[in-house]
């Protein structure tokens, strides 16, 4: 149950870092020289890597609640 809630997490804040980066080349309207899907694959490269960087403190922050 707790290996469904943390992978419907990840892809749901996935998913916002994904259009929180087109949103971020609309706004700045760098979407006129670099196209704005470019911008939302980074920013999800960016989150990726974090995720992977600090996955330890993750899974224990995420499994402290239900020890």
């Amino acid at each position: 149950m707790a290996l469904i809630i943390g992978l419907v997490f990840f892809f749901a804040v996935g998913y916002f870092a994904y259009n929180i980066g087109q949103c971020v080349a609309k706004f700045s309207r760098l979407n006129k020289i670099i196209n704005q899907k470019i911008f939302g694959v980074g920013f999800l490269g960016f989150y990726i890597y974090f995720v992977v960087t600090n996955q330890q403190a993750i899974v224990d922050a995420f499994m402290a609640p239900l020890r």
